[in-house]
């Protein structure tokens, strides 16, 4: 699908920095970028559309005549699938100029497509949020959100063994100051489900994915170094793999056959009080609250957001980050009008950056963004906005998607009762060494 939107602006000319400018006596350029996008949330290729505006009119303002038009092409399919698109595109001269960035941060640079954007990054930007795409000290993505992966639980449920309202309210007050453990919130998800305050204690994604990293991490553990390498921490998968088993064969307050329940049956649970407890994206609840036709209002009534709370592993509070991005093509013929749009989106038009934020239930990459009228006035990120100054942004790690995808495997066996800890983390430990090269893992 493509579709052009022109803008125009009277001044003097510039073509991008690949040509020199023309003379102040010449007329008008007009520039056409292309930018990409695959999936939901197409209000992130959208904002760098409306950023236009503002730089054009900061152009005209410095005397320059541009003329910037988009050609659009927004893709729903595989990551995988829209990765390779835009590879080869760009082997044959057609790629994007700006385009939504997918896993395989590190394929793009090889394939010489992503440009160096690291004076993009500035004050104005949440601290160390260029993580995710920053390799060997330099930025190759621009984050355009903060989603943060938070723990859910239900009111009702609270409601249902005793909890007075105030007590419910207080609670995400209390894990924020540590005075509330993991294992506190792991009895109290048991006793919801054993005194009937709902059908599970906690649920998850059923498929993989990085959600269940969090609990990693709450148990002590890592996946990646200091140097952003892949590592398998044996004696913390070896308490999380237990954790795993027991939660869907012991206390049983995770349903063994998760896996295979699906996206729709898992948010309808958390959305109508099935589940008390849930781990995963702040943004699911848009679809939580769609899966039980709530309005984010009446989801709020209902239920609850939480930090991943201390632990005797963990002696903080946390949440993560893994804000979505766009790269610029290091073959554009413009790149500073592209890096000016970027920059733009952090000042002049953040809050194309906020209302892009609100839209998709995440708080924003940008500080001044997360002030403004719109995200305080949403439901559900107006109870939240105090998580940025907890949030941890997830750097780039070569060999997680292989990683993740092992891992799940030994969860659906763990849950399913068909392996035990033990052999499902020697059976992950050899997947990994077989499928990743010795030298790009760390083994604790």
């Amino acid at each position: 699908m493509k579709r052009y939107l022109y803008l125009f602006l009277a001044g003097l000319a510039l073509i991008g920095c690949s040509k020199p400018a023309k003379p102040q006596n010449a007329g008008p350029v007009t520039v056409t970028l292309k930018i990409a996008h695959n999936m939901d949330f197409v209000s992130i290729p959208n904002s760098v559309i409306a950023a236009a505006d503002s730089l054009m009119a900061r152009y005209r303002s410095e005397g320059k005549d541009i003329t910037i038009q988009f050609e659009t092409d927004y893709q729903r399919i595989d990551w995988t699938e829209y990765h390779n698109n835009i590879l080869f595109a760009d082997k044959i001269g057609e790629g994007p100029d700006i385009f939504s960035l997918s896993d395989d941060i590190y394929g793009l640079l090889e394939a010489g497509m992503l440009l160096d954007i690291s004076d993009v990054v500035s004050p104005a930007f949440m601290d160390n949020i260029f993580a995710p795409f920053t390799i060997n000290g330099k930025a190759y993505g621009m984050p355009f959100d903060l989603p943060l992966r938070v723990l859910y639980y239900n009111k009702a449920g609270l409601a249902h063994i005793g909890w007075t309202q105030g007590e419910i309210e207080a609670l995400p007050g209390k894990i924020a100051a540590g005075e509330f453990t993991f294992d506190q919130f792991m009895a109290l998800a048991a006793e919801v489900q054993k005194k009937g305050g709902a059908q599970y204690g906690l649920t998850h994604r059923p498929g993989a994915g990085h959600d269940f990293f969090e609990i990693l991490r709450v148990l002590g553990g890592e996946y990646y170094d200091q140097n952003n390498k892949l590592v398998f921490d044996e004696p913390a998968l070896t308490r999380f793999f237990q954790f795993t088993y027991d939660n869907a064969n012991v206390s049983k307050i995770t349903p063994p056959n998760l896996n295979q329940m699906g996206w729709d049956t898992i948010n309808k649970m958390v959305g109508n009080g099935d589940s008390f407890a849930y781990y995963g994206p702040l943004y699911s609840s848009t679809y939580v609250a769609g899966s039980v036709n709530k309005t984010p209002e009446q989801l709020v009534e209902d239920v609850s957001f939480i930090l991943f709370p201390v632990s005797r592993y963990n002696s903080k509070p946390f949440t993560v980050a893994a804000p979505q991005g766009m790269g610029i093509n290091a073959k554009t013929k413009y790149p500073d009008i592209c890096k000016d749009l970027f920059r733009e989106l952090a000042g002049n038009s953040y809050e194309q950056l906020a209302e892009h934020a609100s839209k998709i239930f995440t708080l924003s990459s940008v500080k001044t963004a997360n002030d403004t009228a719109v995200i305080k006035a949403n439901p559900i990120l107006k109870e939240v906005t105090y998580m940025a100054d907890y949030a941890i942004p997830l750097p780039t790690v070569r060999g997680i998607n292989t990683y993740t995808t092992e891992m799940h495997k030994q969860i659906v066996l763990l849950e399913l009762g068909q392996v035990s800890p033990a052999k499902a983390v020697a059976d992950f430990k050899t997947q990994i060494q077989l499928n990743l090269d010795a030298d790009s893992v760390v083994y604790k």
